[in-house]
């Protein structure tokens, strides 16, 4: 997963057939797309919906030609086309309650506000991605990286990572310095694939 890059995904999005991109696309952009309208203020189950809606209308769209990089990046495409599947989804659930006596207004976040929660979750996922190729392919011990998901990702002191895991402070240092170093590494070769570079 997340060996290819965006460009190349995309040209082998427009085969049909080609089931094996649309699934790494798949993952790549389902749990970005699914958190990100969560911080719209949908509930889970909505998430999941609006999330699949987005991506067929994305792939839809993608194959009838509509997507031109010239008039702005793939993902701002992606973030208008989960936005309006989002506010169609609230404003039927405030219509809905309006008729009960709810209030019908919803408010939805600025296009700036939305391109940071983008990027804030892009940045989620490729961290997860990365920690898990961390823990496939390299020789990396479980116990260093859990080290350091508990100080960089936790947000953890050192001192309470030391008590919990037993390791001396200057070990959970060292760890963290590991981890940093060959994450970065991985991060690098990832981050084209969301666009963050």
């Amino acid at each position: 997963m997340l060996e290819k890059t965006t460009t190349a995904m995309l040209q082998g999005l427009t085969d049909p057939d080609n089931d094996v991109v649309w699934r790494e696309f798949d993952a790549r952009f389902r749990p970005v797309i699914e958190r990100f309208v969560r911080r719209m203020g949908l509930s889970e189950a909505d998430a999941s919906d609006v999330t699949q809606d987005t991506l067929i209308k994305f792939l839809h769209a993608y194959r009838a030609g509509r997507y031109d990089k010239q008039r702005g990046r793939l993902s701002s495409w992606i973030i208008k086309i989960a936005r309006n599947c989002a506010c169609d989804l609230l404003r039927a659930s405030a219509a809905q309650g309006a008729r009960r006596g709810a209030s019908a207004f919803v408010e939805v976040p600025g296009e700036n506000q939305l391109e940071l929660i983008w990027r804030e979750e892009c940045r989620d996922a490729l961290l997860e991605a990365a920690l898990a190729r961390l823990r496939a392919e390299t020789r990396t011990e479980e116990q260093t990286i859990r080290i350091f998901e508990m100080l960089a990702v936790d947000g953890l002191s050192v001192q309470r990572v030391s008590q919990e895991t037993g390791a001396t402070p200057n070990d959970v240092y060292l760890a963290k310095h590991r981890c940093l170093k060959r994450l970065r590494a991985i991060v690098s070769d990832m981050s084209i694939a969301y666009e963050l570079e």
